[in-house]
């Protein structure tokens, strides 16, 4: 009698609980792109709901328009467009069920980057995007609204002014060589963080380094400058990137548009010796001394203005080197250390996890950096990259 006593309490406990999860989700937003019908004229594109980054949907007219129509007992929370190159044109209309326009939202307002949060009118039934001529979509997610589902990467645009600019060469070096730098700086602390990609190894990369990003809380959407990646030595590997002067002036365009305080690069050495990695630690401090002339490409002064960076720090360097702590647990982080989340974001690196690993990182001293420039003095306390900064505290 006890045992059928425990059984049904066990299966009464199971409902219950099954039943709360149950609330919870239908509380929160949550993907709806099956029970939707995504056409292209009188053809469904099933390109752009079958996660395959390599089958995608480009329009092919001055303009053409994808309908995406909701059923009516859903609830409108969003569009999720994952471009294939980068952000192109585009408008958005949306429509109610007695074919009202209810709302038009236009590209100018957006960061071109990789992936765009379209949010979307609760009662709107039918939404028509239109794209102008050359625009790739790799997949479109169709969501229903409700609480906020901390899963969809609802990227913000940069800020005016940022905190620290890490500036690596390819999606994975992020977290690799740099340890816990973007959950301790972007979570626990609560700064603009803004990640520069100066290759990319195509979208299938730019999709894994978009969900490491996210995982380890960076919010700013990140710029990919989109040169080859290449074990060039030398001279050609300046030629790939386009020659001295372009790599130059590619970082001071980057400094001036995002404004830093700290910009934290690769080692000298290039870690493992990857000549890209040894491009940008060699030429990060003569950009930064151009970016605060205005005399250096103007072209940029004009656009951007001029702007004075606080500190450089290079990786691994032995001047004025400080050791930063990954492996406090911190409130911000649910308990968590900052290194715990950065070895999660790594394992969304889902390519290149046949070839890297955080143990290389940790070889290859993700907590060392070195001071190589600096207008505001040295380092007092040694633990903390924005020492000596308005963003200090």
């Amino acid at each position: 009698m006890k045992k059928l006593f425990a059984v049904i309490l066990f299966a009464i406990l199971l409902i219950a609980c099954s039943t709360a999860i149950s609330e919870t989700e239908q509380g929160m937003e949550r993907e709806i792109t099956n029970l939707c019908s995504i056409e292209y004229g009188n053809k469904k594109i099933k390109a752009l709901t079958d996660g395959k980054y390599k089958k995608d949907w480009t329009a092919r007219d001055s303009s053409s328009t994808l309908r995406i129509r909701i059923p009516e007992e859903e609830k409108a929370g969003g569009i999720l467009v994952e471009w294939f190159k980068k952000l192109t044109d585009f408008e958005l209309k949306e429509y109610d069920k007695n074919g009202s326009l209810i709302h038009t939202e236009k590209s100018t307002d957006y960061f071109k980057g990789y992936i765009t949060w379209l949010p979307l009118h609760e009662e709107t039934v039918c939404a028509e995007l239109k794209v102008f001529r050359g625009g790739t979509i790799s997949e479109l997610k169709v969501y229903s609204s409700g609480t906020e589902n901390p899963d969809i990467q609802k990227w913000q645009n940069p800020p005016e002014k940022t905190d620290i600019m890490l500036l690596v060469a390819h999606q994975d070096d992020e977290v690799l060589w740099f340890g816990g730098l973007l959950p301790y700086y972007s979570t626990v602390r609560d700064k603009h963080v803004q990640v520069i990609y100066m290759t990319t190894g195509g979208r299938l990369r730019i999709s894994e380094a978009l969900n490491c990003l996210w995982t380890v809380g960076v919010k700013n959407i990140p710029e990919i400058i989109g040169y080859k990646d290449s074990y060039a030595t030398g001279k050609k590997a300046e030629d790939v990137w386009g020659g001295k002067s372009n790599i130059e002036k590619s970082l001071v365009h980057r400094i001036r548009k995002y404004k830093p305080d700290v910009i934290v690069t690769h080692d000298l050495n290039g870690e493992y010796g990857h000549p890209q990695h040894k491009l940008l630690a060699k030429y990060i401090v003569n950009a930064t001394k151009s970016a605060a002339n205005a005399k250096k490409h103007t072209d940029l002064a004009k656009q951007y203005g001029t702007w004075n960076v606080k500190k450089v720090y290079l990786h691994l360097s032995d001047t004025n080197p400080i050791y930063m702590d990954w492996e406090t647990p911190s409130d911000a982080l649910g308990g968590r250390t900052p290194l715990s989340l950065a070895e999660e974001g790594f394992l969304k690196h889902v390519s290149q996890l046949d070839r890297f690993n955080m143990d290389m990182g940790k070889i290859y001293d993700y907590t060392k950096f070195g001071l190589v420039y600096s207008i505001v003095g040295y380092d007092i306390l040694k633990n903390d990259l924005l020492e000596n900064t308005p963003a200090a505290n």
